[in-house]
């Protein structure tokens, strides 16, 4: 008897120094595999028949109203500052994605409805919300995209996912409305971090892994760079204004 609860104590005790040992390794090593998307493949995603709007792919993060981003409250990943050192994304080989360090925030959050990397989640929500999030608008957790996000289910493997901060929504509508003037970048490739997925690191913020697009972008906040040294690429969506 003593034997055998001696060797189930073994077994549990390297079970655990194993598992310590394999999340650790996610943040050592950049090559740690993400699945990045459901269907977990760049050609469904980049299909324009699959496309979210008219402006591009889902990964775009594309906003044309503010109703579009629907409300959640939970813990998540904020990346939408990232670019730039000491928050750097940096793009893997091949430029399809970046690796962006964020903050791992609490509390009411913002999803993109129309940059839900879940195809089935983003059928889901619209569904509930409507196409343009309307549905959903001052109604916290209402939107299925923010369940799947609490039962870590939207992406599989994601110990966190990207939204906005309640900050990061009202810029961005205030840009929408006019009453902000954002720092407009002319075609580049940025990184689309919402509902990208994320794991937390050994230092306590989150390493994302997020997809990358080649286009027109904004940025919001003081000192924002369209361009930064290579490997590094800002993190940002593009809203849908007039550009005079």
């Amino acid at each position: 008897m003593k034997s055998t609860r001696a060797r189930i104590l073994v077994c549990g005790l390297l079970c655990g120094v194993l598992a310590f040992a394999t999340d650790a390794l996610a943040w050592e090593f950049p090559f740690f595999p993400f699945v990045h998307f459901v269907p977990n493949s760049q050609a469904f995603w980049d299909y324009s028949k699959n496309w979210t709007t008219n402006f591009g792919p889902a990964y775009r993060d594309t906003v044309e109203d503010p109703k579009n981003m629907v409300p959640c409250t939970g813990r998540y990943a904020l990346c939408f500052h990232s670019g730039p050192e000491p928050f750097p994304c940096r793009l893997t080989p091949g430029g399809r994605f970046a690796n962006c360090k964020c903050t791992i925030e609490e509390g009411p959050n913002f999803v993109l409805i129309t940059a839900i990397l879940n195809y089935q989640v983003y059928l889901d929500t619209i569904a509930v919300c409507g196409a343009d999030g309307s549905y959903c608008t001052g109604q916290p957790d209402k939107a299925p995209v923010c369940q799947a996000i609490k039962e870590r289910k939207l992406i599989p493997g994601a110990q966190i996912i990207s939204t906005f901060s309640t900050d990061v929504q009202a810029d961005i509508s205030a840009v929408l409305d006019g009453s902000m003037a954002p720092t407009v970048c002319s075609k580049g490739p940025y990184a689309g971090c919402m509902t990208a997925p994320c794991k937390k690191t050994l230092s306590g913020d989150a390493e994302c892994s997020c997809p990358v697009f080649w286009g027109p972008f904004q940025l919001t906040g003081e000192g924002a760079q369209c361009t930064l040294p290579f490997p590094l690429v800002p993190s940002a969506s593009y809203s849908v204004i007039d550009i005079d």
